[in-house]
């Protein structure tokens, strides 16, 4: 059976169009996306922000001190901390 240029059934394919279209709309606006960050989450990052600030003062007063000719590094505690580094990787 062939159907040719039929009301009823553009009609139909019209409405269905139309309201297919206003609940994909409608899905789209009721969807909200959230995010909430634990207590934990917030301790963390403000560690983080604290570290490094502590760093960067750090940092600023080595460079300070090899700039001034003042930095000195004891060579006993290079050595124990470059063993210490190699008995950990043989840990691992």
């Amino acid at each position: 059976m062939k159907i040719y240029n039929n009301i009823n059934i553009n009609n139909i394919y019209d409405m269905y169009k139309s309201a297919s279209s206003k609940a994909v709309d409608a899905k789209k606006t009721n969807n909200i996306d959230k995010v909430e960050i634990s207590s934990n989450a917030s301790k963390i990052n403000k560690s983080f922000a604290e570290y490094e600030q502590i760093r960067e003062k750090k940092v600023q007063d080595i460079k300070e001190k090899v700039d001034s000719g003042t930095y000195y590094v004891k060579s006993d505690e290079v050595a124990e901390s470059i063993l210490k580094g190699a008995f950990l990787d043989k840990k691992i």
